[in-house]
């Protein structure tokens, strides 16, 4: 896409860009690649010696997965690298008995020599196993403007890093292996007395070792053991409790003993029956004890197992079996006791009420009662333990807290032995490893090839003419983008129609005038006039066809403006051909059968009067002064409907002669006389002269010549035209195909105007030898009877005139 204020932007305009300013590129890259070739003449020789070295370990490189370091194998590139550059090596070359002959080059000082090879050593990997990393061939090599330098610093830079391979590991076994064992020495004791402490510890601790080693605190394992036996005993008494309050609600709304004993044996899962005589002897009581004493050893078996299970783990001296035995014996005899009162209270019951024959009802009343009697007394009984729990709980967790600072004690006594442990580890460790790298020894480096001779490495001539030259191109390109850009003109005729919103109305190419001279048998009519009026001297050229085609555009964008006749021809600058297409254009109007007057209103530079041969002949400032009627102004050219107004005698204030309201009423006098009207004005951008006359017609041509800064010449002058309200209905791009004239253009202003405008005589022959005298200027002033008036005065007479010269009356015009 190309902007509306600069040059495109994409890749193709970029290389027309190129292309038109390739002068601009084939200049520096001419001087580049001389400037390349000067360079590679001072530039002195430059030579290089190489020499190829192995480095090789004896085992592969390892990752130890604990440490994460890589043991064995050939250190990387980066590392060989470092250590050649190093201080120690360069030391060591400088100090060998090869390059003894060169240390007066750097003055015995072998800091120079670092200076000097940092920029001319090279040290590059060539071939490493990449699997095991075991090995490892790199290029050693040395650069100087001297032969003989290069050899010797190849030679003592590879003796150098043998040398320092060689000793690398041989002093630091010792040291490290008396460091690791002096540790090892400090730890051993202190370890041994975490031992001993550790044990009387747990001589003295009142705590619980398990099977596993670890610490219990006895208290918190019967604090919880309490709490799970309570939250069963909780359970069992919410149970009892709901079974007890359904019972009584059946005791107490049951009407019948029998029908509510039977539901309630259902509901404890049990059945009774009610014989008709009662019958209680002796044996029924001890029977009956016999008979809870089961359900009681039924109900303390969760206990038993627990307390077996207890036993089991601990021990059967542990507090907590010693506790679970005494609470067993507790609710045994407890539970007993109360079942024997139970049973006999029943039997006394039964016999002081025994009567033969007892009615089933009532004995299935005593039944419920006496349930519900041992219900309530079973959910005392568990209320009372739950209540015994509770205080045995908070007894346990009391002792728990006071033995929870042996347990703290205790953890930090085995952390300090774990850590301890691990310190001894791993230095046994790293022992066995330093032990292990140096049975293995380290890295060998041997020579593949002796030091070569010094060959030539630079300068090279191409490698310099291709810099310079591709700098040159760079410069050039950048120079033609510049240039571009600071051309400002048009690429492209759309660019024309949206800078200024009016359409092309032609292009004309370049052509070269050409008059056909006149014979005896084929006089020439138009001889005379200017060779550039193409529609007359060439009229089948294609700048003729290009004019017609301007012509029939004109005539479209005129139909349209009621009473459009008047077209002024106009251009930015001067250059623009804007007087050749005018007069041209006027050509092609009249071929067409129309009535066409061509005015020469350029009062500065009159071309169009010269163009028509017509400088001598009364003009437009004759009629403005009011020396001549217009019609005597206005001249018959070979066309036969073309008619020319020359502007007559070049005036001292041509602004103001065009101001003048004489000049409007010849306007509007010549509407009514012709078909179209022809104005040829100055440019634009010089004068003020065609802004005047653009007010006063109906339609206005732009003439351009595409040349630099043509894209803010053409914008400033349609803004001209808008200013004063002027119609533009297209423009006309002369010699569009001309591509010299496109790239530059000569400057155009009052300066140029002003040979015209001397008080001189032309030089022509008519003149003879007035041309060239000074001559006093006429200054237009008006009229002093206006134009219609003298018009009406003067028409009579020249139609009888004309009657008498033709025989008929006819207008001259």
């Amino acid at each position: 896409m190309s902007t509306p204020d600069g040059p495109s932007v994409d890749s193709a305009d970029m290389v027309a860009s190129i292309w038109r300013y390739r002068w601009a590129v084939i200049i520096p890259a001419i001087l580049g690649a001389a400037g390349g070739f000067i360079a590679f003449l001072k530039t002195p020789e430059t030579f290089k010696s190489a020499t190829r070295l192995m480095f090789e370990s004896d085992r592969p490189a390892v990752l130890d997965t604990m440490t994460g370091d890589v043991l064995g194998g050939v250190p990387s590139i980066d590392i060989l690298r470092s250590q050649l550059f190093s201080d120690t090596v360069t030391k060591n070359a400088f100090e060998d008995e090869s390059f003894e002959v060169f240390r007066s080059k750097f003055g015995d000082n072998p800091a120079g020599f670092a200076g000097a090879s940092g920029e001319a050593l090279q040290f590059n990997a060539d071939v490493q196993d990449t699997r095991s990393a075991s090995s490892l061939v790199a290029t050693l090599a040395f650069e100087s403007t001297d032969s003989e330098l290069c050899v010797g610093a190849v030679k003592a830079y590879s003796a150098a890093l043998q040398k320092l391979f060689a000793e690398k590991h041989k002093s630091s076994r010792t040291e490290l292996l008396r460091l690791i064992t002096m540790a090892t020495d400090q730890l051993q004791p202190k370890m041994v007395e975490l031992e001993k402490r550790y044990r009387d510890f747990r001589t003295d601790a009142p705590l619980v070792w398990n099977e596993e080693g670890k610490a219990v605190n006895p208290h918190r394992e019967r604090q919880l053991y309490l709490t799970e036996r309570r939250s069963e005993l909780f359970e069992q008494a919410r149970q009892k409790s709901i079974e007890l309050a359904a019972i009584q609600s059946i005791a107490e709304e049951g009407k019948d003993p029998l029908v509510s004993l039977s539901i309630i044996g259902q509901l404890v899962g049990k059945t009774f029956k009610i014989p008709e005589t009662l019958q209680t002897r002796q044996d029924l009581r001890e029977g009956d004890a016999q008979l809870k004493q089961l359900e009681l050893d039924q109900q303390l078996v969760p206990l038993i197992i627990e307390r077996n299970k207890f036993a089991a783990e601990f021990g059967e001296q542990h507090p907590t079996v010693k506790q679970l035995d005494v609470e067993l014996k507790m609710m045994k005899s407890e539970l007993k006791r109360l079942v024997t009162e139970q049973a006999e209270r029943i039997v006394e019951l039964m016999e002081q009420n025994r009567v033969e024959g007892v009615d089933p009802a009532a004995r299935a009343q005593e039944a419920v009662d006496v349930i519900l009697f041992a219900s309530n007394a079973e959910v005392e009984l568990l209320q009372q333990q739950i209540a015994e729990l509770d205080q045995q709980i908070a007894n346990e967790k009391s002792e728990a807290v006071q033995l929870a600072k042996y347990e703290q004690e205790n953890n930090a006594i085995l952390r300090e032995i774990d850590r301890n442990r691990e310190l001894i580890d791993q230095l046994e460790e790293q022992m066995a490893r330093v032990e292990l790298t140096e049975e293995e020894g380290g890295v060998r480096v041997s020579e593949l090839s002796a030091p070569s001779s010094a060959y030539r490495v630079g300068p090279s001539m191409a490698k310099m003419l291709g810099i310079g030259t591709f700098l040159g191109i760079a410069l050039g390109c950048g120079l033609a983008l510049l240039l571009e850009k600071n051309a400002n003109t048009f690429r492209d005729p759309d660019e024309i129609a949206e800078a200024i919103g009016v359409p092309i109305l032609t292009h004309i190419p370049f052509f070269k005038g050409r008059v056909r001279k006149s014979k005896p048998d084929h006089p020439n009519p138009f001889e005379k006039l200017d060779p550039y009026l193409a529609v007359v001297h060439q009229p089948a050229s294609v700048p003729a066809e290009a004019i017609r085609s301007c012509r029939t555009s004109i005539f479209f964008d005129l139909s349209n403006v009621p009473g459009g006749k008047i077209i002024q021809v106009t251009s930015p600058l001067p250059g623009d051909g804007k007087s050749t297409i005018a007069g041209n254009l006027a050509c092609s109007i009249a071929q067409s059968g129309k009535k066409t007057l061509l005015i020469d209103c350029d009062l500065r530079r009159p071309q169009i009067t010269d163009n028509f041969d017509s400088a001598e002949q009364l003009g437009l400032i004759d009629v403005l002064n009011g020396h001549c009627e217009h019609i005597e102004a206005i001249h018959q050219t070979p066309l036969a409907t073309l008619k020319i107004m020359p502007s007559g005698p070049i005036p001292a204030n041509p602004a103001e002669a065009l101001t003048l309201t004489e000049m409007g009423e010849l306007l509007e006098l010549l509407r009514d006389e012709f078909d179209y009207i022809i104005v040829d004005t100055p440019p634009l951008l010089v004068v003020t002269d065609p802004s005047i006359m653009a007010s006063l017609v109906d339609a206005v041509v732009m003439t351009l010549k595409i040349r630099r800064k043509s894209k803010p010449n053409l914008k400033e002058a349609a803004t001209i035209l808008r200013t004063v309200g002027a119609r533009l209905i297209g423009v006309v791009v002369n010699n569009s195909d001309e591509s010299g004239s496109s790239d530059g253009y000569k400057g155009y202003g009052y300066y140029r105007y002003g040979r015209h405008t001397s008080r001189y005589y032309r030089k022509t022959k008519d003149n003879g030898t007035k041309g060239g005298q000074p001559r006093t200027p006429i200054v237009v002033s008006g009229r002093a009877v206006g134009l219609r008036a003298s018009a009406a005065a003067a028409k009579p007479t020249s139609v009888a005139t004309s009657s008498t010269k033709n025989g008929t009356a006819t207008d001259d015009v």
